[in-house]
């Protein structure tokens, strides 16, 4: 199993909304979730339920709910106008986690192609 992973991810506000870019880490058995805002969960991989993988997301996101609150995750860019990460965020997001060295691997997720090896480990992370 994947011992450590970072990852750019996109959480969905809705069928045609608001999307929020943040980081997914999965490190010491635990997953968290930052965004510009903090911390938005930070939680033992047993804590996140009813995990699915929406056929309309193409197999590039997940829906999990963790602490009784529903996320829905995308990997890929959801819209062309879903903010980015931008250098001053990313920096921002690193130092609120404790996986900052494993930052590179993040920025060469620029395709559709690496979206998909990202949605392969984390399925991997995710069915326990």
């Amino acid at each position: 199993m994947i011992q450590e992973m970072v990852s750019r991810v996109w959480q969905i506000h809705g069928l045609v909304g608001q999307v929020t870019p943040g980081v997914l880490t999965w490190s010491n058995g635990r997953v968290v979730f930052v965004t510009a805002e903090g911390i938005q969960f930070n939680e033992p991989l047993p804590s996140l339920m009813d995990i699915k993988w929406p056929f309309l997301r193409m197999g590039l996101g997940f829906d999990a709910v963790v602490n009784g609150k529903k996320y829905k995750f995308s990997f890929t860019k959801p819209n062309p106008s879903a903010p980015e990460l931008d250098d001053t965020l990313e920096e921002q997001l690193i130092r609120k986690t404790d996986a900052g060295r494993f930052w590179d691997s993040i920025k060469t997720l620029q395709n559709v192609k690496a979206d998909k090896e990202t949605t392969k480990n984390w399925k991997e992370i995710l069915k326990g």
